[in-house]
């Protein structure tokens, strides 16, 4: 279940803006006003119920982030570089009880591609690079690849879990528009709240008729807001979730949603605050690990939540949030991010993927019932 500073750039929800770092690095969504510092010492396991695997990549010591994991938490995707510095999509599987790491492949014409999604089936979804000219690429489970739509531009950043519903956005128009894709159709764009106005989606429900993410909320504004579409009778409709600066990161199956908004705070201009906004209706926000910002990236059936949030000294750690155990600090070397997380398995764990570390290494964490 879908979707630092330490691989990424960032730019701020306050401009509107979703910047790229290069042209193989992905191209990340801001996910609040600022992001939380990385980490300057070792960590003690603060759940004591979480253990920590660091995924093989493609060489020695070169960047890998883990961005998405299936509900059966068998199957892992994300990117690895190689040798060459080169940006490879890749999955992450268990044989005889060791993580594998598989190169996906792409087009001859790309500098390089990055996977963000993976389904219940087994397949895979993100998008090639460059920066300039990504487009959307499907993965299946069967193997090869298959380009989404019809030749148009887009970043994907997530993938139905019951489907092949892949949600993202084109930002290289202006304003930003949300897209979806559907294997054999052309690209469908999502409406935004005022017309010309930029959006993004970036999480999508089980079975692709709840979609999450950020809009612009009127001309003035040069912020995004958190923003939730609904599929209802064949349109989809687009609804406002909060009048804070903000952006929907994640999604279960039932279409929860999880995401950030920006409050005031005494370390900086503004802080993210981690909010659930049920498919049911009402919403919740999270609290920290004793600092000012909190900035989730997941959330899975059983409503419990991981990302990133900040320590009382400021230094960004991963979390685990569930509704028994409130916010825990996951165990990591040197900082790191929690990017997605299973729905809890047969033997009572969940497997929880995201980055981090020196080197800077994709990571998995098994966790237990805190």
């Amino acid at each position: 279940m879908r979707s630092g500073v330490f691989a990424f750039c960032y730019a701020t929800i306050a401009a509107g803006l979703l910047a790229a770092c290069d042209n193989q690095r992905p191209l990340e969504p801001s996910r609040g006003l600022e992001a939380p510092r990385a980490q300057r010492g070792g960590i003690k396991n603060a759940t004591g119920s979480a253990t920590l695997t660091t995924l093989p990549s493609l060489a020695r010591g070169v960047y890998a982030e883990a961005y998405a994991v299936d509900r059966a938490g068998s199957i892992i995707a994300g990117y690895s570089r190689d040798r060459t510095d080169r940006m490879n999509p890749v999955t992450w599987t268990q044989q005889n009880g060791t993580w594998a790491i598989t190169a996906l492949p792409y087009p001859a014409s790309a500098t390089s591609a990055v996977a963000r999604a993976v389904n219940d089936a087994g397949d895979v979804a993100g998008n090639d690079f460059p920066a300039t000219t990504p487009h959307a690429l499907l993965w299946p489970a069967a193997g090869g690849y298959e380009p989404l739509g019809c030749g148009e531009l887009g970043e994907v950043f997530g993938m139905s879990a019951a489907g092949r519903v892949v949600v993202g956005v084109d930002r290289h128009v202006a304003p930003a528009i949300a897209a979806l894709w559907l294997p054999g159709d052309c690209r469908e764009d999502l409406p935004a709240l005022f017309a010309g106005g930029s959006a993004s989606a970036l999480a999508v429900n089980g079975d692709g008729t709840i979609v999450g993410g950020s809009a612009q909320p009127d001309v003035q504004s040069k912020f995004q807001v958190p923003v939730r579409w609904t599929l209802v009778a064949g349109a989809w409709q687009i609804d406002q979730l909060d009048s804070r600066a903000g952006t929907v990161s994640g999604s279960n199956g039932a279409g929860d949603l999880v995401g950030t908004v920006s409050i005031s705070c005494a370390s900086a201009s503004s802080c993210n605050r981690g909010v659930i906004w049920y498919a049911a209706g009402g919403s919740r926000e999270l609290g920290t690990l004793g600092g000012e910002s909190t900035t989730p990236r997941a959330i899975n059936a059983a409503g419990e939540v991981v990302g990133l949030s900040n320590l009382a000294n400021g230094d960004g750690v991963p979390f685990f949030w569930s509704e028994t155990a409130g916010m825990r600090q996951l165990p990591v070397s040197s900082g790191g991010w929690a990017f997605a997380v299973s729905d809890l398995r047969a033997d009572g764990t969940r497997l929880v993927a995201g980055a981090g570390g020196k080197p800077f290494a994709a990571l998995a964490w098994v966790v237990r019932d805190p």
